[in-house]
């Protein structure tokens, strides 16, 4: 361990290709992902404590249910991020580390090597991220519920809740790198001489379509739900069917832009279309988590879009004060969902240019422009944009349609929908042409990306 541990120093001094912007970007995922846990978590706590001195049948009793389901729609792009920076720069690190192995060094030394490597990040973005929800948590105490703003201390965990959080990034960390590791273990040759990726399968659709089936007929019943069994119930299985729904949706992503990838580059046309396509299906998975942030921020977004119509039909004084809150809490985890997806597009559109550093130099050696280039990832990414954006939508749709009148009498619903999704393609644009400036560097053999 010791000698492994002098190793892995080493290699902190001595960064290869990527600089340190690969790390760097891990770090700051992660400290996204920790400040959405605490942030949501305190929230949950702070609703739950209310309840608890509310007279017994208020409608303080529902706030705590109602948070769950915020929860249910965050879990996933929040464990996607996390997941993301724990995979950051895999191939490089793969590459490097199969080196290692046939230097010589063993299975244990090089895993050793790579988890201090990921540890090390995650510790440091979870601690940055309690540092951001402490600094944070007076601007999310302004927040109006139930009549009044939020105490500080209401919103802020404890030391045990806070610890569980950074333990949990930890986690997340090692066993993404952990899983990765094993292609290095078994294969080192493979991976240094870049074989390819194992296909996806199409049993990846199968709990989609059940769950389809099972959400669309429980939203239509929640009414007699809610009369037969109380509204905590329904709004229970609501949490649980929306959670169900986000994830299998981002399972099933990965698949459908596999399934474009091979069908553009049958039927390409030009250089940037081929080259594009041809990524596509060889990284299925990569050219998700370019988009799958914006593609389940619109999803929330499509499933939120019927909150307006029902704060405008409230009845007692009580009860216009429950509606309000809904809708406020449906726009703090809308504004929570972007700011994770923000960050996973950023840090998903760098990492595809500096892990495929070395294909975009081997295309400019062979004589590609650095143009075509340019106009090649331009489609890899609004390619993928259009299909998985448009999916979420119509799923959404679909969710929401027991609810179409109440969209008929509220359009602001549909407006913010469309503000979001519009919103959310700009900035995934945006991160891919703010990432060109590492494409032009990748293609030259003789700077470095930093």
């Amino acid at each position: 361990m010791r000698g492994a541990l002098g190793v892995w120093l080493r290699l902190l001094r001595h960064r290869d290709s990527g600089g340190h912007l690969p790390p760097v970007l891990a770090v700051l995922a992660f400290a996204a992902a920790t400040w959405a846990v605490l942030t949501v978590a305190g929230g949950v706590q702070a609703f739950t404590a209310r309840s608890h001195l509310a007279a017994p049948g208020s409608d303080a009793e529902l706030y705590p249910l109602l948070a769950a389901v915020s929860v249910a729609l965050l879990v996933v792009p929040t464990a996607a991020l996390g997941g993301a920076a724990a995979r950051l720069t895999v191939a490089r690190r793969d590459e490097r580390l199969s080196r290692l192995r046939l230097a010589g060094a063993t299975s244990a030394q090089t895993g050793a090597l790579a988890l201090l490597d990921s540890a090390a990040q995650a510790v440091a973005g979870a601690l940055a991220g309690v540092v951001l929800n402490l600094l944070a948590t007076p601007l999310v105490a302004r927040l109006r519920f139930q009549g009044r703003a939020f105490e500080a201390s209401e919103l802020r965990l404890g030391p045990g809740p806070v610890a569980a959080t950074v333990g949990a990034v930890l986690a997340v960390a090692l066993v993404s790198c952990a899983v990765s590791l094993r292609r290095v273990s078994l294969t080192p040759l493979g991976v240094a001489q870049r074989e390819p990726a194992r296909a996806l399968s199409w049993v990846r659709l199968l709990p989609v379509l059940v769950v389809g089936l099972v959400f669309t007929a429980a939203f239509h019943v929640l009414g007699e739900l809610t009369a037969s069994y109380g509204t905590a119930t329904a709004v229970v299985v609501l949490a649980v069917l929306l959670g169900g729904t986000f994830a299998l949706y981002n399972l099933a992503g990965p698949l459908l832009l596999s399934l474009l990838g091979r069908l553009l580059a049958a039927r390409a046309r030009s250089v940037p279309t081929l080259l594009a396509a041809r990524r596509i299906a060889e990284d299925p998975r990569g050219a998700w988590r370019g988009v799958g942030g914006i593609a389940l921020v619109t999803f929330v977004a499509g499933c939120l879009s019927v909150v307006p119509g029902t704060t405008a039909t409230g009845g007692d004084v009580e009860g216009d004060v429950l509606l309000t809150d809904v809708g406020t809490g449906a726009l703090v985890t809308l504004v929570i969902a972007a700011v994770l997806a923000a960050v996973s597009t950023g840090v998903a559109q760098a990492c595809r240019v500096l892990d495929g550093a070395p294909q975009l130099r081997a295309l400019h050696l062979a004589g590609t422009d650095v143009a075509v280039l340019h106009a090649a990832r331009s489609r890899e990414t609004w390619l993928p944009l259009l299909v998985t954006t448009g999916g979420a939508a119509l799923t959404a749709l679909l969710v929401v349609s027991p609810l179409l009148a109440v969209l008929r009498g509220a359009p602001v619903g549909v407006l913010l929908f469309v503000a979001c999704a519009v919103g959310g393609a700009g900035l995934v644009l945006l991160a891919a042409r703010a990432s060109r400036p590492l494409v032009v560097r990748a293609a030259d053999l003789g700077r470095p990306l930093r």
